[in-house]
């Protein structure tokens, strides 16, 4: 058994205080990817009812006997909402399961007609792209209320987070501080659509679960204490998520995304351990503020524009943001074949993707998508300024391939990393050509290099694909760099169309 033991009305388990859902599903804490708490378990306390004391008497006294009339048992009146419910136990357990480990997506279950229980749930089959809460609620609604009226099935449940907070506001949660429940909206053959909550609260780092209220002590404890069976396949119907995608007169592929964000990107900026630990939130905010004010003097006072590395501003009536963009007068020619937009950020940002130098294929955040977004989409030949910044790097002391095969020593490549696939972000060894210090911010707190990267060796071109890119000195595995040392690490790339 996995040992989920939940105790009625006041369940605590420990839990992270996170930044916010970027991936519309996980509240991820600021220091790991994913969390794991193990859920407590407590032992329902057995109550004992004492019997009622006889009085000694000095003497018995036989009094005559009167008649009673007896009134009838009162039969204990039936919770139709729980004997509903409770045919669904396992997937209420399994959603509190998911979010003590950080997990917050939807999921459903149904009833079929032989009278057994499946669980149903959208799967997301690449990272770019996934339901809103509230478009996975809807869809699943859909399928499950077709299915009823076809009689496929006899009853359904879809559980998800929610706003309830014993108010009869069952609209999903999005972002912080609208998380209040897990609510259960649900129907059964020949009754109309209904809907109850399970409220929580996060207090002192905890989570305490309330139970559904009109359920008696018991009915909450039959829920609550149900186990999970270990190795048992909750969810054999799944459904995969695939990202929208056309192709526009100019031939362009446009794909979409909708949970991409730059915390990596600013994470390289600032430095991986520097970000996590001090509110640069704060002071991007600031710059945000301070450059939406017009300057009387034309000049630039908010220092968002560094020697080496610029913050620009993004504005619209809808969405306000910045983007760190690396300085470079290296130029390629490309061809763009495809585009990702970013639907979360009003598709001002995107990744575009082709051949450069009709040669080696490449993609790169476009820094200059919100202005210049009319022409990616519609001019596929272009030059483009190509820069970088590092996430991590460190020296390269082995020549072999994972296979054993030997390299020369000029052997340099980059290719798309598994772990952040859809950013532009290539593991790489390449040749430090080049590096200059350099800083950021008002007070240069900010330390790190431009360093000229060699990522394709070319006798005929030393210049073939070299590229200007930042790293922070935090975010470096060494301390001293010399020109003509091998380099290894990972980086995105950013782009701009040239001048």
């Amino acid at each position: 058994m996995m040992g989920l033991f939940i105790a009625f009305i006041i369940f605590t388990a420990n839990y992270h205080n996170n930044m916010g859902i970027f991936d519309f599903f996980k509240k991820k804490s600021s220091g790991q990817e994913k969390s794991s708490t193990l859920v407590q378990q407590y032992e329902t306390p057995n109550v004992e009812v004492a019997e009622p004391e006889i009085g000694e008497t000095a003497e018995e006294v036989i009094e005559p006997v009167q008649e009673v009339s007896l009134q009838p048992v009162e039969e204990k009146k039936i919770n139709e909402q729980f004997e509903k419910i409770r045919i669904y136990k396992d997937y209420i357990v399994y959603s509190i399961a998911l979010q003590l480990r950080g997990e917050y997506m939807p999921l459903a279950a149904f009833e079929k007609e032989d009278g057994t229980v499946e669980g149903f749930a959208y799967t997301v089959t690449e990272d770019a792209y996934a339901f809103s809460p509230q478009d996975a609620v809807g869809k699943m609604e859909e399928k499950f209320e077709n299915e009823l009226q076809k009689g496929k099935i006899k009853s359904y449940v879809i559980l998800y987070h929610s706003q309830f907070n014993d108010n009869g506001n069952h609209t999903p949660a999005i972002k912080e501080g609208e998380f209040k429940a897990i609510s259960l909206s649900y129907h059964f053959k020949g009754n109309g659509k209904k809907q109850i909550g399970l409220p929580y609260i996060f207090e002192n780092g905890n989570i305490t679960y309330k139970g559904f209220a009109g359920f008696s002590h018991e009915e909450n404890n039959e829920i609550m204490n149900h186990q999970l069976i270990d190795g048992k396949e909750y969810f054999p119907n799944t459904e995969g998520i695939t990202a929208p995608e056309t192709t526009n007169e100019a031939g362009i592929i446009i794909r979409t995304s909708n949970v991409h964000n730059l915390v990596n990107t600013w994470s390289g900026i600032f430095g991986h351990e520097n970000f996590q630990t001090k509110d640069y939130g704060q002071y991007l905010t600031n710059v945000l503020m301070q450059s939406a004010v017009p300057d009387p003097s034309g000049e630039n006072n908010h220092k968002t524009e560094f020697e080496d590395v610029r913050f620009k501003t993004i504005f619209t009536e809808e969405m306000s943001t910045i983007i760190p963009e690396v300085k470079t007068d290296y130029t390629l020619d490309f061809e763009t074949r495809s585009i990702r937009e970013w639907e979360n950020a009003l598709n001002l940002n995107a990744i575009v993707a082709g051949p450069a130098r009709d040669t080696f294929g490449v993609w790169f955040f476009a820094t200059d998508y919100a202005e210049n977004r009319n022409t990616y989409l519609t001019q596929p030949h272009l030059k483009v300024n190509v820069s970088g910044i590092v996430f991590i790097l460190d020296v390269h002391t082995n020549t072999d391939l994972p296979d054993g095969t030997k390299m020369n020593e000029d052997f340099t490549t980059y290719v798309p990393s598994q772990d952040l696939p859809n950013y532009a972000c290539f593991d790489f060894i390449a040749q430090l050509v080049d590096f200059k210090e350099t800083t950021l911010l008002e007070d240069g707190s900010i330390k790190g290099y431009i360093l000229k990267l060699k990522l394709i060796t070319n006798e005929e071109n030393e210049d073939f694909f070299t590229i200007d890119a930042f790293v922070n000195k935090e975010n470096m595995r060494f301390d001293t760099l010399t020109k003509g040392m091998k380099v290894t690490g990972a980086l995105q790339l950013q782009g701009k169309i040239a001048e």
